[in-house]
């Protein structure tokens, strides 16, 4: 019985090793994205008169400033679910996002069912998607990269404009199209093709809304082409910048709509 005690003891021990490599090297790759991301902040901002001037007003109202920081990073606390007939977990999560070129990393940690860590990486960088998701940071169990991925990254940075200004007036490979009075369109080309998506302003010229009508979700091992919403409120400073602090977003499904992220800004500010 003895000799069966130290044999499981090992077992245990070398299995919690093996985690904690594992979930540093997990770790590395998401620090290594956030690296790759402030590295490629190096265009020049376009030609200012290409953006609507409701955009540039938004920008200039939220912070954004002309040749301003290379990044914004902000931390939210949130509660998101996979699936309808889920219940929300709460997530804590921490965002980069470029100002100059295109690209963010979304790091998110919480428990499923209060007892089971999950750590989450959402990414868009240098022009390539990744999503993963691990139990303890170490054992995957969602995985996802590709071309529907790219454009749906692509999808989400645009959506999250408000959020970086900065951007607004100084990422390359943006084009807008004014549809309407309250509504821009902002588009990105990717490996998947164009990722679109429509910035919805109130009366006051704040943001209020961001929709699309194919953002790729994952059902099974498939992309479908679904539509998508997320709606901003409540804005609020945060040391120079002025912006949407809550936030949710939802798939619109034949049945109705799923929200499947809502959550709070609880800081934000500039990284040089």
């Amino acid at each position: 019985m003895k000799i069966i005690l130290i044999v499981v003891a090992i077992i245990v021990a070398v299995l919690v090793v093996v985690q904690l490599a594992l979930a540093a090297k997990f770790g590395a790759q998401i620090n290594a994205a956030r690296e790759r991301v402030m590295a490629s902040q190096t265009s020049a901002a376009p030609d200012q008169m290409m953006i609507p001037s409701i955009v540039r007003a938004f920008a200039a109202r939220a912070g954004g400033q002309l040749g301003g920081p290379a990044a914004i990073t902000i931390a939210q606390s949130a509660e998101m679910k996979l699936a309808p007939d889920q219940s929300f977990i709460p997530i804590e999560a921490t965002q980069i996002y470029g100002t100059r070129d295109p690209g963010f990393v979304w790091h998110a940690w919480g428990s499923m069912a209060s007892v089971v860590p999950v750590v989450v990486v959402d990414s868009y960088v240098s022009g390539g998607g990744w999503l993963e998701a691990r139990i303890a940071g170490s054992i995957p169990v969602a995985i996802a990269r590709g071309p529907d991925v790219d454009r749906g990254e692509a999808m989400r940075f645009l959506a999250e404009l408000p959020w970086n200004p900065d951007a607004m007036i100084n990422a390359a490979g943006l084009s807008w199209r004014q549809i309407d009075q309250r509504t821009v369109e902002v588009a990105l080309q990717t490996a998947g093709g164009p990722a679109r998506v429509r910035l919805g302003f109130d009366e006051t010229g704040d943001i209020v809304t961001a929709e699309a009508d194919d953002r790729p979700r994952s059902v099974g091992d498939q992309n479908l082409p679904t539509p998508w919403i997320g709606r901003f409120s409540d804005y609020a400073s945060f040391g120079n910048y002025r912006i949407p602090r809550l936030a949710e977003v939802a798939w619109i499904l034949p049945e109705g709509e799923f929200v499947y992220w809502r959550g709070e800004i609880v800081s934000a500010a500039p990284v040089d």
